[in-house]
């Protein structure tokens, strides 16, 4: 995306980066250890976000657990995950995606990673896991990139957001991500720096906060001085992200957690 000096692009392409964040940089290795046999999500949960710039509104989000289904042959865990911006916000960059992740039962790797958008940049991803392989292939439209490396138990974006949740946040004071969208893969660190209670639209909580290197990230990361991101967890058995803060150049970009069911 190209950077130009209006309030709008600058505005909705953050929209755009956060809700990229949100899905990809917490995809753990697999020297995080579970927190327990119990998962901390189960079949129908819906969790629901709004996003601004600064007191700006630009739009939400929801992800939730969708029945178990098959995907060649296997069992797998479905995740949904729809963003949409608000009728300001469409003027000027308009988001209507929807991404669905598919995990094996065991929350141990991906199988398969869909992402359709219908606003204003139009995407049909599909991204298949050969994990015997180790690669992955990306297609949009049918157009299948060249297979990239994987290193094992990697996931998709939506699965990496469940699976972050099963880990046991005490015990890593440093964690190991992953990270890949089907395009690339890289290690990701993140740190526990600090227990904090903040308060959303969802309530008050005693959260982890945590804040992830930013030196893999482009676009207006790079143009940024001192960017940073940093993201609070719920420090309970949920260990729900209830908020994610992006500071770049033209400020700060907020996630908040709005209710979780």
């Amino acid at each position: 995306m190209i950077w130009t000096p209006g309030p709008g692009k600058k505005l909705f392409s953050c929209w755009l980066l956060i809700h990229a964040i949100l899905m990809v940089f917490m995809i753990p290795n697999a020297q995080a250890k579970p927190q327990s046999k119990t998962l901390p999500f189960s079949i129908g949960e819906k969790i629901h976000y709004n996003v601004r710039w600064e007191k700006i509104k630009a739009g939400n989000a929801s992800i939730e657990v969708k029945p178990f289904t098959k995907v060649r042959k296997q069992k797998a865990y479905h995740f949904k995950l729809t963003a949409k911006t608000t009728r300001y916000v469409d003027l000027f960059y308009k988001v209507r995606d929807t991404l669905q992740g598919y995990a094996d039962e065991t929350l141990s790797k991906s199988l398969l990673y869909k992402k359709n958008c219908r606003g204003t940049e139009p995407k049909e991803v599909i991204v298949k896991f050969n994990h015997k392989k180790q690669r992955a292939v990306y297609s949009n439209f049918g157009n299948k990139n060249v297979p990239i490396d994987i290193p094992p138990h990697t996931f998709d974006p939506v699965s990496s957001f469940y699976k972050m949740r099963t880990l046991d946040l005490k015990s890593n004071k440093v964690l190991k991500f992953f990270v890949t969208d089907g395009k690339k893969c890289f290690l990701q660190k993140a740190k526990i720096v600090a227990k904090e209670k903040i308060t959303t639209p969802a309530g008050t909580f005693d959260t982890y906060l945590l804040v992830p290197e930013v030196q893999h990230f482009s676009g207006v990361f790079k143009k940024s001085k001192n960017p940073k991101i940093k993201v609070w967890i719920s420090a309970d058995k949920k260990q729900l992200p209830v908020r994610i803060k992006v500071k770049v150049l033209i400020g700060s970009v907020i996630f908040d957690l709005v209710s979780a069911s």
